[in-house]
């Protein structure tokens, strides 16, 4: 199967063998959290996280670059404190040629700029065997107050879930993207442009910057799976349950419209941007997105139990991510793969 292993796999091959356990480690590698925690015993916690350099060519490298360095920031920015350092590792095709190289490398460079964070070393080289998207391996690490740490383990029984722009922004904005002939003359004009403009929206690391300044337990952001299989893996996490309200969840536009056209679950799509928050003050955090021109709503609550009820009916965790298939099925069919 494509995409992120699965559970049990991490379970029985991954986490029993993560080498010499060190007890200043204190988030180690578990499904629902997207960071690794070192506590440095001086107030303060070193948190990291690391993930392919993800480079579609065909968005133009330095649009590409900057989704490849946003994915690893809002994933550290899970943690409610900001990343700060990068390393990366370039493992680039033998095609890319020297001009091509420094158009990608100053978008990633920009893109860093714009969220306060440094390379502070890496590996470049070319390599036979080597292709797009999958370029190498980034790691970015913040520095920060252990008191500020979001963490499942602070989730309490009555805490609100918040969630941030809606489901399947990822796999809107990608399959849009990727394929808009496709797509063109199946919606208005207006839907077109929300879908496009929806790449934009595949981060969300200003959404954590924000939330955390209010005050979180805990935040995930929505990939592989979806929202209802990040939610799954926060209730995992925190050994609590989670009720939500289906109605309260934002659901733009084009992601109905797309994720209709193609004939998935929006719910069970990769969704990077889309931001699941537990907080004790959902008011107040939702105030603040929605200033900054993040929609969000406060969806649900966290209950005794475990598990996730979304409108009274319990969901498990989804058993693939439809958006795959239908991104495949695309590629190869075009129009013909649509559904309707």
């Amino acid at each position: 199967m494509l995409g992120k292993i699965g559970k049990d796999t991490f379970d029985n091959i991954i986490y029993p063998n993560l080498g010499e356990r060190r007890n200043e480690v204190i988030v180690p590698p578990m499904n629902g959290v997207d960071v690794g925690v070192v506590d440095l015993m001086d107030g303060r916690v070193l948190v990291t996280k690391t993930d392919p350099v993800f480079i579609v060519k065909e968005y133009g490298l330095r649009k590409a670059a900057w989704f490849a360095v946003h994915i690893l920031a809002s994933d550290l920015m899970t943690s409610g404190i900001s990343p700060q350092y990068a390393l990366i590792d370039l493992n680039l095709p033998p095609s890319m040629t020297d001009q091509e190289f420094e158009e990608m490398w100053k978008g990633i460079s920009d893109s860093l700029k714009e969220i306060g964070v440094m390379v502070i070393g890496g590996h470049t080289g070319r390599y036979e065997g080597v292709n797009y998207p999958m370029l190498g391996g980034f790691t970015m690490l913040g520095i920060g107050e252990k008191k500020k740490l979001a963490n499942p383990s602070k989730v309490e029984v009555g805490d609100q879930v918040v969630v941030t722009k809606g489901p399947a922004i990822e796999a809107t904005a990608l399959l849009v993207n990727t394929f808009p002939t496709v797509f063109q003359d199946e919606l208005d004009n207006d839907v077109m442009k929300e879908a496009l403009d929806m790449y934009w929206k595949m981060s969300c690391w200003k959404d954590g910057l924000i939330a955390s300044n209010v005050g979180v337990k805990a935040m995930h952001d929505a990939t592989e799976g979806g929202l209802w299989n990040a939610l799954v893996e926060m209730s995992e996490a925190s050994g609590k349950g989670i009720e939500v309200r289906k109605s309260e969840i934002p659901m733009p536009r084009a992601v109905k419209e797309v994720t209709s056209l193609v004939g998935i679950d929006p719910y069970t799509s990769i969704s990077e941007g889309t931001m699941v928050i537990i907080t004790s003050d959902g008011d107040g955090v939702v105030s603040s997105l929605t200033k900054e021109g993040i929609e969000a709503g406060v969806v649900g609550k966290v209950v005794e139990g475990d598990g996730v009820e979304v409108d009274g009916k319990k969901i498990g965790r989804p058993d693939h991510d439809p958006f795959w298939v239908a991104f495949s099925e695309i590629g190869s069919k075009g129009k013909s793969a649509l559904k309707s």
